[in-house]
């Protein structure tokens, strides 16, 4: 019998150490929430994290972090999709974005695209590998 218990105790240690979390739409709008007017946390973006802009441009995260310390990036995101398998998570959606310069923030630029994110679980914690957003066009126009 004590070996059966001792088994059972074993096999829930292994199992919790080697279990994902769970990667949600709340997981996702917790994530963007952090990030308030810039676009990404960078602080929770992997070394190695790619931005695909709209228009094709490659970013890394020195030129993210440059870009958006010079503007604010209001973000809503709607027709979420998230798919996870094992320790990777893909959010696609929609998203509307209001981007203007702090220094002139009367001056909006409105941006709507679609975007496709992929999380990677780096020894418990979500990490942005790479977002790529591309126009939005509904109906293939």
């Amino acid at each position: 019998m004590k070996q059966v218990a001792f088994l059972i105790v074993l096999m829930a240690f292994t199992l919790n150490a080697y279990s994902q979390g769970s990667f949600t739409e709340k997981t996702f709008h917790e994530f963007m929430a952090i990030a308030e007017d810039r676009m990404f946390t960078l602080e929770n973006t992997d070394e190695n994290f790619v931005f695909i802009t709209g228009n094709g441009q490659k970013m890394g995260r020195t030129a993210i972090k440059e870009a958006t310390s010079t503007m604010s990036v209001i973000n809503e995101f709607s027709d979420l999709t998230v798919n996870q398998s094992g320790g990777t998570a893909i959010v696609s959606g929609i998203i509307d974005q209001k981007i203007s310069q702090k220094e002139n923030p009367s001056d909006v630029f409105e941006y709507k695209g679609v975007f496709t994110a992929v999380w990677a679980d780096q020894n418990n914690k979500w990490v942005l590998m790479s977002w790529q957003h591309s126009d939005y066009r509904p109906d293939n126009q």
